[in-house]
C-alpha cells in the first residue's frame, strides 16, 4: 500500500531532504520527487491508516496500480 499526503511538501526552506529515503530493514519509504508537489509513504497497513486519521497529514490511500496523483492537479 501506499500514501500521498496532498497536504505538503517534505522539503523544507531550512534543509533539503532526499527523494527516496527509508530505513535499514525496508519497512516503509518516503519519495518526494523534485518536480513533485506531494509526498509518497509507502508501509505497512497500520502506518497507512494512522496516516489517513490524521487530518494534518491530509492523506489518502492509493494502491500500486494507481497514479499517486492528487486529485485535482494534473501532469504536463
Amino acid at each position: 500500500m501506499g500514501e500521498a499526503l496532498d497536504g505538503g511538501h517534505i522539503r523544507h526552506p531550512h534543509g533539503a531532504l532526499p527523494d527516496l529515503f527509508f530505513p535499514t530493514d525496508r519497512s516503509w519509504l518516503v519519495s518526494a520527487l523534485w518536480d513533485d508537489t506531494w509526498t509518497c509513504i509507502g508501509g505497512p497497513a497500520p502506518l497507512i491508516h494512522t496516516l489517513q486519521r490524521d487530518p494534518v497529514a491530509n492523506a489518502r490511500q492509493v494502491r500500486t496500480d494507481e497514479d499517486a496523483l492528487p486529485p485535482g492537479l494534473t501532469r504536463e
